[in-house]
C-alpha cells in the first residue's frame, strides 16, 4: 500500500508541474512599433481568467505556458499564439491536457494572425486606421516621461460605422481579463451606444490613433418619448489606467447625454 501511495504522490508531484496559474500564461501588448514584440517591458497580465479558464484560473497539462495575445495598437488586429517548454503526454501520463486553443477561441474573433510576419506586415498598414463615430472632445495630458502632451479624443461610435462591429468584437475580449464579472452585449440591440478614448501619436511623421478604453450605456426607454441611458461597463486599458482617462470618458459621456432634451437622466 506504501508503496503505491508513494507512487501517486510522485505522480501528483509530477502533474503539479504541469500546472500554470493563466493570469501569468497569458500575455497581453498593445503594439505601435514592431520592436515593442520583443520588450518584455511593453506586456501585461490579465488581472481575472476565471471566466475562460475556470476559477482556479489554472491551465493544466503544460510547462512554461505562454499564450500570447498581441493587438495592433489601434485597430486591434490580433496575433494570437500558444508557446510551452513541454506537455503531458496522453499515452504515457494518462491525462489529457487542456484545450487551451478552443477556449480562447470561444471569446476572440476569428480572423487572428498566428504568426509574427503577418502580424507586422498589418501593422504597417495600421497608418490608415482612424477612430469610428463623431468626434466629442479632445483633451490633452502632459506626459513625464515623453516630456511633453498627448492628445487624446472621444469618439461616439454605433454598429453603423464600418469595421466598427469587427473592431467591437476584438476590443470586448479586454472585458473578459479585467472585469471581474464581464459579458459581452448583444450588438444586434440598437439601444447601445459606445464611446471610445482614442490617443494620438506619431509615427514616421504621420499621426496615428491608439485605443485607449472605451464604455457601452443602455438607453432604457421611457414612456412616451424619453430615454434613461445607463452606463453598462467601463474599461480603460491598463497602460493608459492612473491617468485620469474614466474621469474625462465619464465627464464626456454625461455632457453629451444631457445636453439632448430626450434624455431624463444618466445612471
Amino acid at each position: 500500500e506504501n508503496l503505491f501511495l508513494s507512487g501517486l504522490t510522485a505522480m501528483e508531484k509530477k502533474l503539479a508541474e504541469y500546472k500554470c496559474n493563466t493570469n501569468e500564461a497569458i500575455q497581453l501588448k498593445l503594439v505601435r512599433f514592431p520592436e515593442e514584440l520583443e520588450d518584455e517591458n511593453t506586456t501585461f497580465n490579465p488581472e481575472y481568467s476565471h471566466q475562460v479558464f475556470g476559477d482556479d484560473e489554472i491551465a493544466f497539462g503544460y510547462k512554461g505556458l505562454k499564450i500570447l495575445l498581441y493587438y495592433i495598437a489601434g485597430n486591434l488586429s490580433t496575433l494570437f499564439r500558444i508557446e510551452y517548454t513541454s506537455k503531458v503526454n496522453e499515452r504515457f501520463d494518462c491525462v489529457e491536457a487542456d484545450d487551451v486553443e478552443s477556449k480562447i477561441r470561444e471569446i476572440i474573433p476569428p480572423g487572428f494572425c498566428t504568426n509574427t510576419d503577418d502580424f507586422v506586415s498589418l501593422l504597417e498598414k495600421e497608418v490608415n486606421f482612424k477612430p469610428f463615430g463623431m468626434l466629442l472632445h479632445t483633451y490633452a495630458i502632459h506626459n513625464e516621461e515623453a516630456g511633453e502632451d498627448i492628445t487624446y479624443q472621444i469618439y461616439k461610435a454605433d454598429m453603423t460605422c464600418p469595421g466598427f462591429r469587427e473592431y467591437h468584437e476584438r476590443l470586448q475580449t479586454f472585458l473578459m481579463w479585467f472585469i471581474e464579472t464581464a459579458s459581452f452585449i448583444d450588438v444586434d440591440d440598437e439601444r447601445w451606444n459606445y464611446f471610445l478614448v482614442f490617443e494620438k501619436y506619431n509615427k514616421d511623421g504621420a499621426t496615428l490613433f491608439a485605443t485607449v478604453g472605451y464604455m457601452t450605456v443602455y438607453n432604457y426607454y421611457v414612456y412616451p418619448d424619453k430615454t434613461r441611458p445607463r452606463v453598462s461597463q467601463m474599461l480603460i486599458l491598463p497602460p493608459f489606467q492612473g491617468e485620469g482617462h474614466g474621469a474625462q470618458l465619464l465627464e464626456t459621456v454625461h455632457r453629451y447625454y444631457m445636453s439632448s432634451p430626450t434624455v431624463l437622466d444618466i445612471t
